[in-house]
């Protein structure tokens, strides 16, 4: 068993890849408490040591230290972090460096070419909102990167004078168009500026390729703005650790073990 662990900016998620299935697993808040309870949390409580941990990790360099040493530690593991590469598991990077494409769209593309034939937009609605479009030659295409709902709140809420002690800001959204309330406007307004970005950039692409164009929707967001697009958007809320999956097969085929030096220190 190999597991999987996407590290994101504000949540951490996990799966095991077993006999060429996903098994998801936890999902958890950075927030929650220290990295070192957080994976207490998730696996203190594994049976068998996974002969493999690989990672696609955004959520920095003390994150990836915390973790690396919890695995060395209890499994005697060194984790294996993905990173960016010009071309993987049949998809083409656009980026003229490879590697300063983040590792969470980048596994995202693959997942995502792994689940849907055809031209496709990615679009990841987590701390940020990203999208990701690729051809149905796996060539990746390029992406644009905005706030996430919550940042975009948030903005204001730092930003702006007299709006700084709104209670229950994220809790819903007006009950309709428009919103009667400041809260509501700001909740309403976020929506709004997800919605028609995605929209407006799946008719241009479709415009642009002549043909159609595939939506898929992961990230924590992805249920508040599915239902406001007026695509048909498929919904894949473990798309980064399915790319994972497939980066696994070909970055870590077999068992790896840390040098004993490394295991116990």
């Amino acid at each position: 068993m190999k597991l999987l662990v996407d590290a994101g900016n504000s949540r951490i998620k996990w799966a095991a890849w077993k006999d060429g299935r996903l098994v998801p697993g936890m999902v958890l808040e950075r927030n929650e408490g220290a990295p070192t309870e957080l994976f207490r949390k998730a696996w203190g409580d594994v049976d068998r040591p996974p002969e493999a941990v690989v990672v696609a990790n955004v959520a920095g360099d003390g994150f990836k230290r915390s973790l690396s040493g919890w695995v060395r530690r209890n499994w005697g593991l060194s984790p294996h972090f993905v990173r960016s590469e010009a071309e993987a598991c049949g998809v083409r990077n656009a980026y003229t460096d490879p590697r300063s494409l983040g590792v969470d769209r980048w596994a995202a593309l693959i997942g995502a070419r792994h689940r849907v034939k055809g031209d496709l937009c990615v679009i990841d609605c987590g701390t940020a909102l990203t999208l990701d479009a690729l051809d149905r030659g796996g060539r990746h295409l390029g992406g644009l990167i905005l706030p996430g709902l919550a940042l975009m709140r948030q903005s204001l809420v730092d930003r702006a004078a007299g709006i700084e002690a709104l209670p229950a800001l994220a809790e819903a959204p007006p009950g309709g168009v428009l919103a009667t309330d400041t809260a509501g406007a700001i909740i309403g307004g976020s929506l709004y500026a997800a919605v028609a970005t995605i929209d407006r950039l799946l008719g241009d692409l479709r415009a642009e390729l002549g043909r159609s164009v595939s939506c898929v929707v992961t990230g924590g967001d992805a249920e508040a703005v599915m239902g406001l697009l007026s695509c048909k958007p498929r919904h894949e809320p473990w798309l980064v650790l399915e790319g994972l999956a497939r980066l696994a097969e070909v970055e870590v085929p077999g068992e790896v073990e840390a040098p004993a030096s490394e295991a116990t220190g």
